[in-house]
């Protein structure tokens, strides 16, 4: 059992005849009074730090909680916008690659035609030039012809 400042103070001690001074056993029980009351006060501020103490360590755990939380959902968030921007990366790559892809269908399209008009075109050259040429040599017969008219007969 713990004994009080105040119980200290009360005892009495009884006297004999040959038992212990009086005034010295006052004067010691007054040093530990005081010892104990000092004992007794800081155990009381001591409690109240541990108190405040447990206090702050639950408030810094709640907060380490909500931080922990905060950064798993961060963790969270992070990893399903890499997800997203890899499938969007991925779907912008796949048409990127169709859109390439018609375009070199269109342009080897295009090179055909304009190979196919290219032929035509010479074919029609060819065919022009082997016109003009008859043309140009019915024109130099007729001139022929029409020169030898115009010419005087020889005896």
């Amino acid at each position: 059992m713990r004994l009080t400042p105040l119980e200290i103070r009360q005892h009495r001690f009884t006297k004999s005849f040959r038992g212990f001074d009086t005034g010295e056993v006052e004067a010691f029980l007054e040093i530990v009074v005081a010892d104990f009351e000092d004992v007794v006060r800081e155990n009381a501020q001591l409690r109240r730090e541990a108190e405040r103490l447990a206090r702050d360590l639950d408030a810094y755990r709640a907060r380490e909680k909500t931080i922990q939380d905060t950064l798993t959902t961060a963790q969270a968030v992070v990893d399903q916008l890499k997800r997203t921007a890899i499938k969007e990366s991925e779907t912008l790559v796949v048409d990127a690659e169709l859109r390439a892809e018609k375009i070199v269908a269109e342009a080897r399209e295009r090179r055909a035609e304009l190979g196919n008009e290219i032929r035509e075109q010479r074919y029609l050259r060819q065919r022009l030039e082997v016109d003009l040429r008859r043309t140009l040599e019915g024109y130099a017969k007729l001139i022929d012809a029409f020169s030898a008219a115009d010419q005087p007969e020889e005896p």
